[in-house]
């Protein structure tokens, strides 16, 4: 019996068009496997494209305007507002990584408010807690705050795009009830 991962149908491999196999080719030589929102997304294959294309830089270690357990923080933060079952569990193990410290990275995620943080990561969480829950409330102040904590206005965006593409990929997780891959467990 085939596991079900998400409530909508998920293509056969050999359905998908060459580019979405190479694609999930590629992700098998980075990681080993090809994760459960991948395949998920590929019921629209040019979907899976575009969304990829802008959010996959954002998780690249080598890439980004902010060091990377900064950008994991903000991911895992919002995962953890959001109650995504998927992503939580997906980047709680992806900020560990980048921490070397799986307890600090599973506190963060149950709770960042009682971590000690410094306050440039406390600003950072608090931002991705406001674009979260209502980004009206977020005011000139907060960015502000981000300027004395020596980020630059293009660091600040970047904070603000990955918020809300994890606030996206939550829904999308949400929505869809992707099961998290049994290699997040591993």
């Amino acid at each position: 019996m085939t596991e079900t991962i998400s409530r909508l149908r998920v293509p056969d491999e050999s359905e998908l068009p060459a580019s979405a196999q190479k694609f999930f080719a590629q992700s098998r030589a980075d990681q080993g496997f090809v994760l459960n929102y991948f395949r998920a997304l590929s019921l629209n294959p040019d979907d899976l494209e575009r969304s990829n294309t802008y959010l996959l830089p954002f998780l690249d270690p080598a890439q980004g305007r902010l060091p990377y357990p900064e950008r994991e923080l903000l991911a895992t933060v919002v995962s953890a507002e959001n109650r995504c079952t998927y992503c939580h569990i997906h980047h709680v193990g992806r900020l560990a990584g980048a921490l070397g410290d799986r307890a600090r990275a599973e506190r963060i995620a149950i709770d960042h408010r009682h971590v000690d943080l410094s306050t440039r990561e406390r600003a950072l969480a608090d931002l991705a807690v406001k674009i979260t829950r209502d980004p009206r409330t977020v005011t000139a102040a907060d960015l502000d705050a981000l300027r004395a904590e020596g980020l630059t206005d293009e660091e600040i965006l970047e904070a603000v795009e990955i918020a809300a593409l994890f606030n996206y990929t939550n829904r999308i997780s949400i929505t869809l009830g992707i099961v998290p891959d049994a290699e997040f467990f591993a």
